[in-house]
């Protein structure tokens, strides 16, 4: 989070040092610039994906794609961490920073990255003694299994330094090193892009293939942590080697509410991969559902991101400003240029469907129908549901991490998991896709509900 003045603060400060973009520009602009900046910064790491989508899916098939499918809440669980320990620690060393308590800062750092990587060692040691029960918990069947443990092993090997690299990246934009960090992000993908064509189309690695790579292509960035140690204030001491639990907990409630949402969408997930089963779906419906969620859907978050991303500093710094008036503009033009701009992405996903499904898995007449059929469904109102996520994320930015949490779990707790265990019973297999557009319409509307009452508020305090 931005560290935000106040008006009175601005008044003493030197006109130079105090004057700000984020409080004279005009909102549209600046919301555009930072959301435009942020999503060419997620753009390598979204062609990492892509390119694992269209080898696993031209390279190794239905059952690589199925085994993707089971493996998705691994990711998420790992996006979840990244949050906790990664947003939640560099807001709060951003705050102390804010302060003039640098020490306060590495203190922070230092801490919560030693613990960051206990914790994730612990739960990767965890998984791994129970894998195979915890893959079938995911929905893997006989058949999916084998691949899926190939995806697994490498994968559980890795997170623990990619969660601590993203740590890193963080810290590295937060000691206003944003090449460093873009580079940390940049390399590692374009290593991972080329490992993953020979491994898979050269060496005949199977999934643990596709695994390698994702683990470089994040885990990389690890070596962020010593460039950090030598240019900049955040260095890892020995006394961080010992647990400060406060400390911990006291960052990681910055960042729960990015890690609830994960969990929420990791939950979902599992439940479908069972579903799918359970109502007469096969290992194609299984393959059709990884491609949706994994590959498409993800293009479709990483643009939520990265709205997230540009309301996020200038929310922070206006309310912090006490400007009041521009925090409701900025809220009006977060939600309605961000939605119309994901209905014209997702429209012209609609129309190209067929070749768009075709790039990643091929001629496969059955696997893309099947595929197109379910996109119809399961995708038609997703850019409605992406607006509780924009709105989580700009409670976020103010602080207000109950309507965060309450906003950034209702599409799924709150919506989709209690409509996947009543459609099925009624349509079978198409009322598990039929689930996330009601989702997306309900989280929505109480999105609309909660935003609205603070435009009205914010319009109101602006007078």
């Amino acid at each position: 989070m931005e560290n935000a003045i106040g008006k009175e603060q601005m008044a003493d400060m030197d006109p130079g040092v105090a004057e700000s973009e984020f409080s004279s520009k005009s909102i549209s602009k600046l919301f555009w610039k930072y959301s435009v900046f942020a999503l060419a910064g997620l753009g390598f790491q979204a062609a990492s994906v892509v390119a694992d989508g269209i080898f696993v899916g031209t390279g190794l098939g239905e059952m690589g794609l199925a085994a993707i499918s089971i493996i998705v809440p691994f990711w998420l669980l790992s996006v979840g961490f990244f949050g906790l320990f990664g947003v939640g620690a560099s807001t709060l060393s951003a705050i102390k920073l804010g302060n003039g308590d640098v020490k306060g800062a590495r203190d922070v750092y230092g801490k919560v990255i030693v613990f960051a990587f206990y914790i994730s060692v612990a739960l990767c040691i965890v998984l791994y003694l129970a894998l195979d029960g915890v893959l079938k918990g995911l929905g893997a069947t006989p058949e999916i299994l084998p691949y899926a443990r190939a995806y697994a092993v490498p994968y559980l090997i890795g997170l623990p330094f990619c969660v601590i690299g993203t740590v890193g990246y963080y810290y590295t934009r937060l000691a206003e090193k944003p090449l460093a960090a873009s580079i940390g992000y940049i390399a590692p993908a374009i290593i991972a892009i080329i490992t993953e064509y020979l491994f898979i189309f050269k060496f005949d690695m199977g999934m643990a293939g596709s695994a390698i790579p994702w683990v470089l292509c994040v885990g990389l960035s690890v070596f962020l942590i010593p460039y950090l140690q030598a240019k900049t204030v955040f260095k890892i001491k020995a006394s961080d080697f010992i647990p400060d639990i406060k400390l911990t907990i006291e960052s990681s409630k910055i960042g729960f509410a990015m890690f609830i949402i994960q969990v929420a969408t990791m939950v979902s997930t599992a439940m479908i991969n069972n579903l799918i089963t359970k109502n007469g779906g096969t290992g194609l419906d299984i393959a059709s559902f990884g491609l949706l969620n994994a590959y498409i859907g993800y293009i479709f978050m990483l643009f939520t991101t990265a709205f997230m991303m540009g309301l996020q500093p200038i929310a922070s710094y206006n309310m912090g400003a006490k400007l009041y008036g521009r925090v409701a503009t900025l809220i009006k033009v977060g939600v309605t240029q961000s939605t119309a701009l994901i209905i014209a992405v997702l429209a012209l996903t609609f129309v190209f469907a067929e070749p768009i499904i075709t790039f990643f898995v091929g001629p496969v007449p059955e696997l893309v129908g099947n595929i197109k059929a379910i996109m119809k469904i399961w995708l038609a109102l997703y850019a409605l549901g992406n607006v509780s996520q924009l709105v989580a994320g700009f409670y976020m930015a103010i602080e207000r991490n109950g309507f965060a949490i309450l906003n950034g779990i209702a599409r799924i707790f709150l919506f989709a998991i209690p409509l996947l265990m009543i459609l099925p019973g009624i349509f079978g297999l198409k009322g598990v896709w039929m689930a996330q557009p009601g989702a997306d319409i309900l989280a929505f509307a109480l999105a609309m509900v909660c935003i609205y009452g603070e435009h009205k508020k914010l319009k109101q305090m602006s007078i």
